[in-house]
């Protein structure tokens, strides 16, 4: 899980540390990534989707939330 707490948000901390996991994946020759998320998370969704993750197809809600599952390839 990946989260940054609300004092830090604005500070590029969500898009550095979703860097850093794409370069570990790469390092370790991963051909995809592969997150799931929500469109409550008004933030993180449009920067995976600006990092070039796309939606794969929706996952189970929970606790009622919707989510759904967004890959990128390597």
């Amino acid at each position: 899980m990946l989260v940054v707490d609300p004092v830090d948000r604005g500070k590029g901390l969500g898009h550095a540390l979703t860097s850093e996991c794409l370069a570990r994946a790469r390092r370790d020759r991963c051909r995809t990534i592969a997150l799931h998320t929500s469109p409550i998370m008004t933030v993180a969704l449009p920067m995976y989707l600006r990092m070039g993750f796309s939606k794969v197809h929706d996952a189970p809600p929970i606790h009622g939330v919707p989510y759904a599952v967004y890959t990128k390839a390597l």
